[in-house]
């Protein structure tokens, strides 16, 4: 059976804004709350539990609540910065289970199904949350059930609940009112005033009669109501989309006393390598990007990402890329828990002994994963093949994690091509012609040069599957009096009288000259 934990957080607005103050351990002694603009009117966007005690709530306008006491505390809100921390704060939740999703904008979701024994069964658990919460200055409301519908019904309308089965859940959820299915206002009116305020009474009604008692009449809303019940009775599955991607391996190692120390964190990150490679090389798996994540003790999470060119289980080589980056994990209070996770991972079946190209390939990809940890993935790119005769479009950068190049599909028939390439073009001006050949005089980036010898044409025509307006282009290897040899094409071709051009070679009385390469 499911088991899920609703964690809901009703003064989240008003807890994060304490604890950004460093005022989370003051009690809440005098009425204070948090306002919104709306409509060229500050309202109360969150109250306090003293606010709320003399008659303040959410919605009211300030002058109101001004009028009421006028004294009131109040501050601006910050929606965006709000979900951010909550975003933050769920994923600080994976200590528990990989399975944590947000809820609305006050809540958290944790399918902790076959997960609670690790942390001394399920009432160990809620208290171990409960209390985090409680020492971080956050106000939680706290359920468990066996569908995120109950639990959340729970945690709103009966906190602390440990329902054991659906029976039991049945019997709780029959006792609260309709609020806790979730309904809207106008559902919730229409039922009380059908004399049915308590969800037992609705779910004791045939579904047949309920259906035909408001037949004709709001049926996309009993639609609604009764999709609800289903949730709750668990006859439809509604499932908890991940905060993140869920790992293929994972370890973990949890410490009585926070790590403050870069050594120590060290040290246990080693053995966390230790274990994880050793369940990898059960499964014939290699890393491809791996994840640790930091557990700090004032509930925020650091993270620090790594990638391989190739799967690799090599621990001294996986602990080197991680070192690279360990000087940005920042500890502050100390962590508590240290999560090390495979993100993705590939086949890599057991090492034989290696020949001489297979250590040089393996330093050569090991040099590429350093060099990527360091300077980061983007600056570090690889070359692939693409299927196409235009120059700068047969080859793009791809990043350092991509292993199908395609270089085996490379024509080796192709004319040489220069060892070096421009990203664009460049126009060049010549200055002494031969038509259809190679210029005689040219000049590029204001230096004038003459030309000795000229190799070519090779025409290379548009990709008229693409865009049959591009002119064709005559490319010429040619050598200038330097001592450079160069790679040159004309854009175009040069009209002839009486000859109609066809409408994939476009032709021109002046073509234009263009500087592409350079050869050794």
């Amino acid at each position: 059976m499911r088991r899920i934990i609703s964690i809901w957080l009703p003064l989240w607005p008003i807890d994060q804004w304490r604890r950004s103050h460093r005022l989370h351990k003051q009690p809440f002694d005098k009425p204070f709350a948090l306002t919104a603009s709306e409509r060229q009117t500050q309202t109360l966007y969150a109250v306090c539990p003293a606010a709320h005690k003399i008659g303040l709530r959410i919605g009211m306008t300030l002058a109101e609540a001004r009028a009421i006491h006028p004294v009131l505390q109040v501050a601006p809100s910050t929606p965006k910065a709000d979900q951010q921390k909550l975003e933050d704060l769920t994923r600080w939740f994976i200590r528990y289970t990989p399975l944590v999703a947000v809820d609305g904008d006050d809540g958290i979701l944790l399918d902790v199904t076959g997960c609670t024994h690790l942390f001394g069964g399920e009432e160990a658990m809620l208290d171990s949350i409960k209390t985090r919460l409680r020492n971080s200055g956050i106000n939680s409301q706290i359920s468990m059930a066996e569908n995120r519908r109950m639990a959340w019904a729970f945690s709103h309308y009966k906190p602390g609940t440990i329902s054991e089965n659906p029976i039991e859940s049945r019997a709780i959820l029959s006792n609260l009112t309709m609020a806790a299915l979730q309904l809207d206002d106008g559902m919730q009116q229409m039922l009380f005033k059908l004399g049915l305020k308590k969800t037992g009474q609705l779910f004791d009604l045939p579904r047949a009669s309920l259906m035909q008692r408001f037949r004709g009449k709001n049926s996309k809303k009993i639609e609604a109501l009764i999709t609800r019940m289903d949730q709750a009775e668990g006859r439809r599955n509604e499932p908890i989309i991940p905060f993140t991607l869920l790992p293929e391996w994972q370890v973990r190692m949890a410490f009585s006393e926070p790590l403050q120390l870069q050594e120590m964190v060290g040290t246990a990150i080693k053995e966390l390598l230790l274990e994880l490679t050793g369940l990898l090389a059960e499964a014939d798996k290699g890393v491809m990007r791996l994840a640790l994540y930091g557990f700090r003790v004032d509930g925020s999470v650091q993270k620090l990402m790594i990638g391989t060119n190739k799967p690799s289980r090599d621990q001294k080589h996986l602990m080197r890329l991680l070192e690279e980056k360990l000087p940005d994990l920042e500890a502050e209070f100390g962590f508590d828990l240290l999560l090390l996770s495979a993100e993705e991972t590939a086949h890599l079946p057991p090492e034989q002994t290696s020949s001489a190209k297979a250590h040089a390939e393996h330093s050569v990809t090991e040099f590429l994963d350093r060099i990527g940890a360091r300077l980061g993935p983007s600056s570090v790119r690889k070359i692939k093949h693409r299927h196409s005769y235009i120059p700068e479009q047969a080859q793009i950068f791809t990043s350092l994690q991509t292993n199908e190049l395609h270089w085996e599909e490379y024509l080796s028939t192709l004319p040489i091509r220069p060892i070096r390439l421009l990203l664009r073009p460049e126009a060049i001006h010549v200055l002494a012609e031969v038509p259809e050949g190679a210029p005689k005089r040219f000049r590029w980036r204001r230096v004038e040069h003459l030309v000795t010898k000229a190799e070519g044409p090779e025409r290379i025509a548009p990709e008229w599957w693409i865009n049959s307006e591009d002119p064709t282009r005559d490319y010429y290897q040619v050598e200038v009096k330097s001592g450079a040899r160069l790679w040159l094409f004309r854009s175009g071709l040069y009209a002839i009288k009486g000859v109609r051009p066809s409408e994939n070679r476009k032709q021109s009385t002046q073509p234009q000259w263009f500087m592409h390469g350079f050869f050794a």
